[in-house]
């Protein structure tokens, strides 16, 4: 019998031969790594040799549900994507709502792992325990929206659809992957890898349950927790608002990024124009994950010469099409929204490889014969416009841009690397460490850089922690955030309980709402476990270090990592909120890596290993 929680089943494809193989993983797996990244990552290193193309056959890519996914768990709707990013060379994920991942476990699969290269498009449908793969030839060059509704005329309303449109299949490395039509699995360029493997989408149909250990505790642990959540303010900003609700708060308060991290809330005074009460305005109905009682979602309508309907715009995609590119006019990032979303497209990357072109424009490094006549002038809503569509189809500028800041600023020259706002190869999101310094080390110490959804010392700081261990703390509070010493345990933990909630299949919206005691409860009645929220810390130790240990394995040491000094303040500002700060990072890393047990150069010992079972790394670390 599978461990309660799980359905005891993943799906292993092979797109080269066509053919789908069923595997029960051992109990020990699910409670060593719990599913998500975590699952994924042990999948990865242990199936995948070094070194692998990212957008070659031998890449792998892995679609992974957690033991709370589908459950009445909090928030439990979460699905993880995983393989090697092909914009960082390392460690990719991305994490994911919507309903997809409940509907992957009703359909008798915790999770699908995809290697090789398909002659021709296809689709996979998982049905009763089963897996399919059929041709998508008629599926091939139609974007998200399209596609969904084409899958579901086939399999039923009921169906879900994970898929990658046209941005995936001509391998931008900005491309994602979406679900339920306007979900994105974002970042690590993840929908190049599903597009290179000619993977059109996966069909989900639900007809099973979850069994728990104990489904009546787990349904009292929800109803008293749901009550403790609206009792804070965060459910009430994210349930009236959702995400939108803190734009006009993060630009005055320097949390947000502006011009491309070099401008102040100064540069930007018209913020309230695309935040809260604003996008309340277009909103026709709202929406939610499945059974998010939080439901920060929603559908928008706007009109004028930016006239759609679609998905309502979260922070990130306000913040980067908004106060980075200086334009307040909410339909037209409305606009850009829906065309990300069509054609599958990450915002927080594309937006902030907007804001590298704009900056390099307005720097001389782009004229005008480069960008086929567009001026790239700071708020000039219908050039962005123009270049997310030319970027989604690789064409003009935006084939240029289309792989990302990084890999732009490559074929650009001239100093252009000096306005890519990226760590590693992935652009920076729209939380500024100079407001949360402890956001500098999840940027780049992460074994995927440049996340704000990665937590450490950064979550106590901004007021959004997983509460219920400060005591372990060391001392340290967030009131002290500028001094950078000692702040170390507070990483580590909040780190460690992030990585368990991305990897048990909850969201972190709805995670930060109730104490970490709340996972541990979640997960014994699930799994018949009798953990702490101590015992997660360790599980979240050890899914950290598994995935540092891929990067190494790859050749790559976050140590080595490159940050822009303009988000560590060098040089500093000159106004705002966040005047006059210049971040510590080194002292943050160096103290951070003693507390994991790590190398000065960030390599876990052979102890470390060894004390979380990762004994099958020991020899590629330390040979």
């Amino acid at each position: 019998m599978a461990v309660r929680g799980t359905m005891g089943r993943i799906a292993f494809v092979n797109l080269a031969r066509g053919s789908v193989r069923r595997k029960r993983p051992e109990d020990e797996l699910y409670l060593k790594y719990l599913g998500g990244y975590g699952l994924g990552a042990y999948y990865l290193y242990t199936q995948m040799k070094p070194h692998a193309r990212p957008l070659g056959p031998k890449n792998q890519l892995g679609f992974l549900a957690g033991p709370l996914t589908g459950t009445p768990a909090i928030c439990g709707n979460r699905f993880q994507v995983v393989g090697k990013s092909p914009k960082t060379g390392g460690f990719g994920d991305a994490n994911c709502g919507g309903d997809f991942g409940p509907k992957m476990k009703f359909a008798g699969f915790d999770g699908v792992f995809f290697k090789g290269q398909a002659k021709e498009p296809v689709y996979l449908v998982l049905a009763d325990g089963k897996g399919e793969l059929k041709s998508a030839t008629d599926l091939w060059g139609l974007d998200v929206a399209a596609t969904e509704e084409k899958l579901k005329a086939l399999y039923g309303p009921e169906a879900a659809i994970a898929s990658i449109g046209p941005a995936g299949e001509a391998m931008s490395l900005l491309a994602c992957i979406m679900n339920d039509r306007d979900r994105a699995a974002g970042r690590s360029g993840l929908g190049a890898v599903m597009g290179s493997k000619k993977l059109k989408a996966i069909v989900a149909v639900p007809t099973k349950k979850v069994r728990l250990a104990d489904a009546a505790k787990m349904k009292a642990d929800r109803t008293a927790y749901i009550q403790k959540m609206r009792e804070t303010g965060l459910y009430e900003l994210f349930h009236k608002f959702g995400t939108s609700g803190l734009t006009a708060g993060a630009v005055a308060g320097g949390d947000c990024p502006v011009k491309n991290w070099a401008g102040t809330a100064e540069d930007f005074k018209t913020a309230s124009r695309i935040s809260d009460e604003a996008v309340l305005d277009v909103v026709t109905r709202p929406y939610g994950c499945w059974h998010c009682p939080i439901a920060c979602g929603g559908f928008v309508k706007t009109s004028g010469p930016f006239a759609v309907e679609g998905g309502k715009p979260e922070y990130e995609t306000l913040g980067v099409f908004g106060a980075m590119l200086l334009v307040d006019d909410l339909a037209a990032i409305c606009k850009v929204n829906d065309l990300c979303n069509r054609m599958g497209m990450d915002t927080i990357s594309t937006g902030a490889t907007l804001a590298f072109a704009f900056e390099c424009y307005e720097k001389g490094i782009l004229t005008k014969a480069d960008t086929g006549g567009l001026e790239l002038t700071w708020g000039n809503a219908p050039a962005v416009v123009a270049l997310v569509e030319q970027i989604a189809r690789r064409q003009g500028l935006g084939a240029i841009l289309a792989d990302g800041a990084r890999a732009a600023a490559k074929k650009i020259g001239k100093g252009a690397s000096k306005c890519a706002m990226q760590i590693a190869g992935e652009e920076l999101p729209m939380h500024d460490p100079r407001l949360s310094p402890g956001l500098a080390s999840s940027y780049k110490l992460d074994a995927t850089p440049a996340r704000h959804t990665q937590f450490s010392a950064w979550a106590a700081e901004a007021g959004f922690p997983v509460t219920g261990l400060e005591h372990l703390y060391g001392g340290w509070t967030p009131e002290r955030k500028y001094e950078y010493a000692g702040k170390a345990k507070a990483h580590r933990i909040q780190s460690a309980l992030m990585h368990v909630i991305n990897a048990d299949g909850c969201c972190m919206f709805g995670s930060v709402c109730i104490p970490a005691q709340a996972q541990a409860d979640f997960l014994n009645a699930a799994m018949g476990t009798s953990w702490t929220p101590e015992d997660l810390v360790t599980i979240g130790d050890r899914i950290a270090n598994l995935r540092v240990a891929f990067n190494l394995r790859e050749g790559l040491k976050n140590a080595e990592f490159k940050v822009p000094g303009r988000i560590l303040g060098v040089p500093p500002l000159k106004a705002g909120a966040t005047k006059g700060v210049r971040v510590d990072l080194e002292t943050q890393q160096r103290e951070y890596f003693a507390e994991m047990g790590w190398s000065p150069d960030g390599v876990p010992t052979a102890e470390t290993l060894q004390r979380l079972g990762l004994d099958f790394a020991v020899s590629d670390l330390h040979g």
